[in-house]
């Protein structure tokens, strides 16, 4: 990040918030610590319970490859998480966590990590998808994420009419604010 921006709070109409969809979708990025399980990850920084982790958030890709032992992924510096609820079709019932047709993916599954949380700041990137976005979307978009400021500013271009306010000024100005960035910028965003 190299704007300088503490945090972008946004705040937009209720019926904005299905459209957030797209961009949870799309990808972002959150703050995280090397060496994190993927368990402690989406409990610590995602926000998310065991029973929602364990029942709802079926699938899991850690860098293209499916995750089964929430303990033993590790998070990094740099990667890539993919989490979605439960597939539709065969291609779903493998590549879901802890199914019994999981040997079938065992030469592309996430590894144990051999990595010990360090301490040392990763950053991740992240999309969510299906219901899972639907669900949590609301929460995590209030918690805060890093987005690019560019996709921010296209993203927002068409919705200027559901803002609210963004950090106390218009809709005009704070686009034309995103549109001089680069780079990732924190924001959260509330419904209202």
């Amino acid at each position: 990040m190299n704007n300088n921006v503490e945090r972008l709070r946004i705040a937009m109409v209720e019926d904005a918030v299905a459209g957030w969809n797209y961009l949870l979708q799309k990808g972002f990025a959150l703050e995280a610590v090397s060496g994190m399980s993927m368990r402690l990850f989406l409990r610590e920084i995602l926000g998310f319970d065991d029973n929602y982790i364990d029942t709802t958030v079926r699938t899991i890709f850690l860098n293209n490859s499916p995750v089964d032992d929430l303990e033993t992924a590790k998070i990094n510096d740099g990667d890539r998480i993919a989490l979605g609820s439960a597939m539709p079709g065969l291609v779903g019932i493998v590549m879901g966590r802890n199914n019994p047709y999981k040997s079938f993916r065992s030469d592309i599954s996430v590894r144990e990590g051999s990595f010990s949380i360090n301490e040392v700041p990763a950053i991740v990137s992240v999309k969510i998808f299906s219901t899972l976005a639907v669900e949590s979307g609301r929460d995590l978009l209030r918690r805060g994420i890093l987005v690019d400021a560019n996709m921010l500013a296209s993203f927002l271009i068409d919705k200027k009419a559901q803002i609210v306010e963004a950090d106390e000024v218009d809709a005009d100005t704070i686009l034309a604010k995103l549109e001089a960035m680069s780079g990732n910028i924190p924001i959260s965003v509330e419904f209202v």
